[in-house]
């Protein structure tokens, strides 16, 4: 009896460790997935120091830019926020339309990764029998992540090299209170170290689920070749 339940208790602590194996590569998928929507709405894709005394620095995001504008309110000064959306009077290189596509398709494919890993997570949990099932699915969320990573890397180090290299065509609309050619320089910003932690996730998470997929296929090969070699026994 007590071999019995020393048993028992080894095998309980190998399942637990496999669904806390499951739990951290989904884990990690939710932490790839928060990071890709602030990498969405950040506003220092770019970030322009200018020679303006009113608007000194101008900080570019995929939809909006941000800037703090001094005014002088009654023989005050006050410095106030200003958010700008880039609309169609704005000049918009390539880099950053397709950007723009790269990043909310990344992000959807990782939203599909999060409602397919989440159910892998709970079909597991409950132990049905779904092999096929669970195999489909961590093989369309390898698929999803790396994709997702590529997409993400891509728009954010376009982005990037246009900017420090002073190959990008955008441009201020005449409406905003700076122009262009008062750039003095352009200054690093925690998007690309950023980008480079949302790709890293999604590799791990992606490794995760192939991992699962393949201790899944080797524990449906393996009563295979027993059942083989019995019936050649006999």
């Amino acid at each position: 009896c007590s071999s019995l339940t020393c048993f028992l208790i080894y095998f309980s602590r190998l399942e637990m460790k496999h669904f806390l194996r499951k739990l951290l590569g989904l884990l990690f998928s939710y932490m790839s997935w928060t990071c890709g929507i602030i990498l969405a709405m950040s506003r220092s894709w770019r970030v322009w120091e200018v020679d303006s005394e009113i608007v000194p620095m101008v900080s570019i995001g995929l939809w909006e830019v941000f800037y703090i504008q001094d005014l002088n309110i009654s023989g005050v000064l006050v410095k106030m926020g200003q958010v700008c959306v880039m609309d169609g009077s704005w000049a918009l290189p390539d880099e950053i339309t397709y950007a723009q596509e790269l990043i909310v398709l990344a992000n959807l494919m990782k939203s599909v990764v999060l409602s397919f890993g989440t159910t892998t997570l709970w079909v597991s949990w409950i132990k049905a029998p779904y092999p096929e099932f669970l195999r489909m699915y961590y093989r369309i969320c390898t698929h999803l992540l790396l994709l997702s990573s590529c997409c993400t890397l891509s728009a954010v180090i376009w982005n990037f090299s246009a900017d420090f290299s002073g190959e990008t065509t955008f441009d201020f609309p005449e409406s905003f209170p700076v122009k262009k050619e008062a750039l003095i320089r352009e200054r690093g910003s925690y998007v690309l170290p950023l980008a480079i932690t949302t790709t890293f996730l999604s590799v791990i998470s992606a490794f995760s689920f192939l991992f699962e997929r393949y201790l899944l296929t080797q524990i449906h090969v393996e009563p295979t070749i027993l059942g083989r070699s019995s019936k050649q026994r006999v």
